[in-house]
C-alpha cells in the first residue's frame, strides 16, 4: 500500500511539473544565446601552441624529446608554454626522484647478491663494475634498469586498458575507431621494454604524468586518460620510433567533460549545452566510461534511475541476496509443516523431511511454481530495464 501511495504521488508530481512547466524564462534564453555565441566563438578560435624540451638532470635520460600543449582555452602560445613548463618541470623532478630511489634499490639488490654465498661465484666478475658504479652518481646500466621498472609501473593502467579494449567484441565502438594490432603492440612495448633506450621510456612515462597534472580532475577518469594517451602516442609515431620525438597534448580534449560538468551536473534534468544539444548532467563515471567505450567525445553513458525506478533498480541489483533470503524463509516454512508445533492438520501427518506428504507436497509445488514465476518476471524486467 505504501509503494502504491508513493507511486501515485510521484506520478501526480510528474504530471504537475509537465503541466506547469512553461517556456524558458528570458534569463534562461539569454543564457542559452550567450552559450551558443561563446561556443561559436570557441569553435572559431585557432589553437594556441606551447612546447618544452625534456631535459632531466640525469644524462642517460636526456634524448631531445619535446612535449607540446595545444589549447583554444588559453590566450596565447606564451601562456600555453608557461603552463606546460610549470607542470612538466614539476613532474620531471618527481619522476627523477622515483628513478633515483629505484637506482638505490637496484644497487642494494646487487650488493645483497654479492654478499650471498650462493651468488659469489656468479657475481665475482661484476665486483669491479659494481664498485665503480657505486662511486659514480649513477651508471647507465643502473639508470636503464631503474627506468624500465618505473616505466612499467607508471603505464600499468594503460597496459590494462589496451588489453581490455583489444579484446572488445565486434559490435564495440573500439573495433571501429581503434587499431587492435596497435593496441596489443603498445601493451607489449611497455611490458617488454628491456631493449628500449631509457630516455624514451622516461618521456613516455612523463607524458602521462603531465596529462594527469594538466587534466587535474581527470585523474578520477583513468580509462579516459588511457584513451587520450593512446592517441597521443599514435600521433607521435607509436612506441617504435627511438629517435627524438614530439608528443602533443590536446588540452581541449583532455578537459572534455569537465567543461560540461561546470555548466550542468544534474543527471535528472536536461540543459542546453554550448554545442546546442539538451543533455543530462555528466559525472566522472560518464567521462571514464566514455574512455572504456572509446568515444571520441564525452557523452552521457548511464541514465540514473529516478522516482519508482530507484526501487526497481534496487530490487534488480540485489535480486540474488533477496531470493536467498526468501529461500531461507521457504525452508523454515517447510520444516514447520512437520514440526508438530501446530494443530494436527497443519504440522502433523505431513511426512518426513525427505519423504513429504500432504501439505508438504503441496507446499513444494506452490514454491516451485512461484519461484519460476518470480525469476521469469525478474529476468523480463532486467532485459527491458537495461
Amino acid at each position: 500500500a505504501m509503494l502504491v501511495a508513493v507511486a501515485v504521488l510521484q506520478v501526480a508530481r510528474l504530471l504537475a511539473r509537465w503541466c506547469c512547466q512553461a517556456d524558458k524564462t528570458k534569463a534562461e534564453k539569454k543564457q542559452d544565446r550567450a552559450g551558443s555565441n561563446s561556443n561559436a566563438a570557441q569553435e572559431g578560435k585557432t589553437p594556441q601552441l606551447g612546447y618544452i624540451t625534456v631535459v632531466p638532470s640525469l644524462k642517460a635520460l636526456q634524448g631531445e624529446h619535446t612535449i607540446e600543449l595545444q589549447s583554444t582555452m588559453l590566450k596565447s602560445g606564451m601562456e600555453c608554454g608557461w603552463w606546460l613548463c610549470q607542470h612538466t618541470s614539476t613532474q620531471i623532478a618527481t619522476l627523477e626522484k622515483q628513478v633515483n630511489m629505484e637506482i638505490a634499490a637496484v644497487r642494494a639488490l646487487r650488493s645483497r647478491r654479492r654478499h650471498d654465498p650462493k651468488h659469489q661465484d656468479a657475481d665475482a666478475d661484476d665486483d669491479d663494475q659494481s664498485q665503480a658504479s657505486s662511486a659514480d652518481s649513477a651508471s647507465d646500466e643502473d639508470v636503464a634498469k631503474a627506468m624500465q621498472v618505473i616505466h612499467r609501473r607508471t603505464l600499468e593502467g594503460f597496459v590494462t586498458w589496451c588489453n581490455y579494449v583489444s579484446s572488445a567484441t565486434l559490435g564495440s565502438l573500439c573495433r571501429k575507431g581503434l587499431d587492435m594490432a596497435a593496441l596489443r603492440d603498445m601493451s607489449a612495448q611497455v611490458m617488454e621494454n628491456s631493449t628500449r633506450p631509457p630516455d624514451r621510456l622516461f618521456v613516455e612515462a612523463l607524458v602521462l604524468r603531465v596529462m594527469e597534472s594538466v587534466g587535474e580532475q581527470m585523474l578520477q577518469c583513468p580509462e579516459r586518460l588511457s584513451y587520450l594517451l593512446f592517441h597521443t602516442y599514435q600521433e607521435a609515431g607509436g612506441l617504435w620510433d627511438l629517435g627524438p620525438t614530439n608528443f602533443t597534448i590536446d588540452m581541449d580534449k583532455l578537459h572534455d567533460g569537465l567543461v560540461q560538468m561546470n555548466l550542468h551536473t544534474n543527471p535528472y534534468t536536461r540543459y542546453k549545452m554550448p554545442n546546442g544539444k539538451y543533455e543530462l548532467g555528466l559525472n566522472f563515471d560518464d567521462i571514464n566510461e566514455s574512455g572504456i567505450q572509446c568515444r571520441q567525445e564525452v557523452t552521457k553513458t548511464f541514465k540514473e534511475p529516478a522516482s519508482m525506478m530507484v526501487v526497481v533498480d534496487f530490487l534488480l541489483c540485489y535480486r540474488v541476496p533477496i531470493m536467498l533470503k526468501l529461500y531461507c524463509l521457504t525452508l523454515s516454512g517447510y520444516i514447520y509443516l512437520g514440526s508438530h508445533q501446530g494443530d494436527d492438520i497443519t504440522t502433523t501427518h505431513n511426512g518426513t523431511f525427505l519423504a513429504p506428504k500432504w501439505l508438504r507436497i503441496n507446499f513444494l509445488q506452490y514454491v516451485a511454481m512461484g519461484d519460476a514465476a518470480v525469476w521469469m518476471l525478474i529476468e523480463a524486467v532486467l532485459i527491458l530495464y537495461v
